[in-house]
This record gives C-alpha cells, sequence and structure tokens, in this order.
C-alpha cells in the first residue's frame, strides 16, 4: 500500500476506551500534544462486543475514571451496557479528548525517529510515542475442533452475541461458565430458551455476603491492590477464567446447580467435536464441587478479616447454600449429537487471546502477552495500557485503570513533555 501523505505527531495512543481516554485525561492535564485513534467509535467494544442485556459486575462507587467518578443516584446500582457507553462518551467531552473515530491502525513499525503507523485508508502518522490502549482481552479465541462442526451449527463467540431473539430457532449449547457464559446462559434460559451449559473451571463470586456486595469485601480486603509481584503464578489471573456473578436485575448470584434444578443442561468441558457430535469430558461433578469451593473460601477469607477488624456484620442469610443444600449429582454423558438434543446454536464463551502482529516489534511474550512492567516496554516511547493484570488485579477495571494511566502518562511527560 502506498503511503498518501504522513502526518506527524508527539504521541499517539490507539484505542478510546476506559484506559485510551485515562491516559489522554492526564496527558491532557499534563499539555502534552497527544492524538487518540479509534478504530470504530468512542467506547467501541462496549457497543461491538457486548450483548444488550450486559452489567457491570462491579458496583457504580467503583467507577472511578481520573477525574469522572461515578455521581449518580445509585451508588451501589450496576451499569447496563448502554449506561456504560454513555459514560464513555461523557468522559471523553468531560476533557475534551482528541479522539479521532473511525481511523484504524493496520501496522506499527519503529523507526529512527520515533514510530510510523500505517492507517487503513493509506495515510501515515509518525510519532514520538505510541501507547497501545486496545483493550484488555484481545481478540476472540475459539477452539479449532470448532470448525469440524456442521455447517447446519450456528457458532459465535461470546463477544458476538446480542440476544436471545437474534438466534435460530432450537436449543443453544453455551461453552463455558466464566462471567459472559454463565450470563448468557442464564438470560437464555429466562428467555425460555432450551440450554445446554458446558461448564468451565470458573468459581462462583457471591453477589452479596453478611451485608455487603462482594466487591465491597474485596475492596476492603486489598483484593483490588495486588500487583504482579503479589501472585504466585501471574498467568493464572491473566488467562484463567473469571468467577460468575451478574449486575443484571440489580445484582443477584448464578448458582449453575439451580439453573440445572431449573431445565438446563449442564455438561462438562468440551474437549472435542466432529459434524454434529460434541464430546464433554465426564469430570462435570468434580469441577461443580471446585466451583463451590471457590466460593467457600472466599467466605472464609471475609469471615478471618471481619473477625481480625472487629467487624460488626450479620450472618449470611444467603437462600441458597452451596454446602447445605441437597444438590443432586451429575453422571453428564461423554457424547452429545447435537442434531438429537435440538441444539442450533453453539455461543462460544471460550475468552480471548492476545493478537499483536500488526506491531512489527517483538515486544510479545510466548503467549502473545505484552512484555512491559506496568505499560513501559524496553522500546523507549512504546507503552500498554489497559491490559488485564497488567500492571495489578484493577488494571483493566474503571476503579483502577487511571492508576496506570497517571503512571504512564507520567513516563511519558519525563521524556516526551
Amino acid at each position: 500500500m502506498s503511503i498518501k501523505n504522513i502526518e506527524s505527531q508527539n504521541i499517539v495512543i490507539i484505542g478510546a476506551g476506559s484506559a485510551g481516554l485515562s491516559t489522554s485525561f492526564f496527558l491532557t492535564k499534563q499539555g502534552i500534544e497527544h492524538v487518540v485513534l479509534e478504530r470504530g467509535n468512542i467506547a467501541n467494544t462496549w457497543k461491538k462486543e457486548r450483548w444488550d442485556g450486559f452489567y457491570l459486575v462491579n458496583p457504580n462507587w467503583a467507577i472511578r475514571l481520573p477525574g469522572f467518578h461515578y455521581v449518580g443516584t445509585d451508588p451501589d446500582g450496576y451499569l447496563s451496557k448502554n449506561e456504560t457507553i454513555h459514560y464513555l462518551q461523557d468522559y471523553a467531552a468531560h476533557f475534551g479528548a482528541p479522539v479521532r473515530t473511525n481511523t484504524n491502525v493496520n501496522s506499527l513499525e519503529k523507526t529512527d525517529n520515533g514510530y510510523q503507523l500505517l492507517l487503513d485508508d493509506g495515510k501515515a502518522i509518525n510519532a514520538n510515542g505510541v501507547i497501545v490502549a486496545t483493550g484488555a482481552f484481545g481478540i476472540p479465541r475459539i477452539p479449532s475442533f470448532s470448525t469440524n462442526i456442521s455447517k447446519k451449527i450456528h457458532q459465535i463467540h461470546s463477544a458476538t452475541y446480542v440476544n436471545p431473539q437474534s438466534l435460530p430457532d432450537g436449543a443453544v449449547l453455551v461453552v463455558g461458565s466464566g462471567q459472559s457464559g454463565a450470563q448468557i446462559a442464564e438470560e437464555l434460559h429466562q428467555a425460555e430458551r432450551r440450554v445446554f451449559l458446558a461448564v468451565s473451571s470458573a468459581g462462583r463470586r457471591p453477589r452479596r455476603y453478611r451485608g455487603r456486595d462482594s466487591s465491597w469485601w474485596n475492596y476492603a480486603m486489598g483484593s483490588f491492590d495486588k500487583t504482579v509481584d503479589d501472585v504466585e503464578s501471574i498467568v493464572k489471573f491473566r488467562f484463567g477464567p473469571s468467577a460468575h456473578t451478574s449486575g443484571a436485575q440489580g445484582g443477584h448470584d448464578i448458582y449453575l446447580r439451580q439453573l440445572a434444578n431449573e431445565g438446563v443442561v449442564l455438561l462438562g468441558p468440551v474437549t472435542d467435536a466432529h459434524h454434529n457430535v460434541i464430546t464433554p469430558a465426564t469430570n462435570l461433578e468434580e469441577i461443580l464441587k471446585e466451583v463451590e469451593a471457590h466460593t467457600k473460601r472466599w467466605k472464609a477469607n471475609v469471615d478471618r478479616y471481619i473477625e481480625k477488624n472487629g467487624i460488626q456484620s450479620p450472618l449470611d442469610t444467603s437462600e441458597v447454600d452451596d454446602e447445605t443444600t441437597n444438590w443432586p449429582e451429575y453422571d453428564p454423558p461423554n457424547e452429545i449429537d447435537l442434531s438429537d438434543a435440538g441444539i442450533r446454536t453453539i455461543i462460544w464463551a471460550t475468552g480471548f487471546e492476545y493478537n499483536y502482529e500488526w506491531i512489527k516489534l517483538p515486544v510479545t511474550d510466548d503467549r502473545n502477552y505484552p512484555i512491559q512492567r506496568r505499560g513501559v516496554t524496553k522500546y523507549m516511547g512504546l507503552y500498554f495500557m489497559g491490559l488485564q493484570w497488567m500492571h495489578g488485579s484493577k488494571s483493566a477495571q474503571f476503579i483502577g485503570v487511571g492508576e496506570d494511566a497517571e503512571y504512564v502518562a507520567n513516563h511519558v511527560a519525563s521524556n516526551f513533555g
């Protein structure tokens, strides 16, 4: 592709989500010239990769982008998809973020004096520094054996799921029970769709416990403040599934066994597929017990924290208790014929993977995760922002992305201010 013209900029931020906008806020505050390039519109990922019924799983009081904390009338509620989009749009307008929408970056290369970004329209930008804030999770990951499945089966990733009405008639198989999978399976079930849910190792996160939202307890106990230096296996935290809960309907627990009692068919993880037949693992009961053990461990940590700090807090009054409820045990099949089961759609809630092939530098590790320290790479002027567990547990969350943004912006200011 021939370059039509080349523009010069001091700093370029790629991405106008929470990470990119937070960094822009601090650069603007320090008077550092920059531009934000967004492939779609502001909050593009929230518009394009979240379903209609999506809600944040942290309460509104945890919405803390720098200079623009949540100030609504429902701090204990949860923002919907549209409310989140409007919040990000209002944030950009609040400080006049220099965003160029519908501007896609095809490649990023190192030059003698900085970096060159090649755009979709054939134009290019030469920049002293670049901050890559293209999203916390990357691109959808779908198992390779999905291509073996009959073309008559409609297959999508959770990132492209919209609502129950958008799917073909018939039963739906949701693969994965992390935050997205569990919530989507519940939504489909409540829409009176026949649902099969292939569970994963994701634990269950209580919505409330002993009078407080689980996010409040995590905040009080310092869970949000953990960094990469505080955990034994950062790979587990960066790439493992997130425990399921829900901010929909005012916020509530999702119990997999309760969904099963209501008619959702639980299966083990899907390990293979061919034509109309999928192969689930048979260790479903073992996985469900570990899901419940995750909850038990979390509650025990809260109990210890309450006792240690002398906090006056009511006892647990959950209507459903994993330990005392007489749940049936499951003997799941090791093979499901999709046609016989009436399954017309598969939703792969199987997470994401990183793809930075468009960056023409060796900047990633063997998992394609950027090699950086709190966003700063070994290449002067090249930064990352908003990655899952980039510096800590809140690096990709509204409650903490601003802290990393300030760190990166200060580094930029010391070199390019």
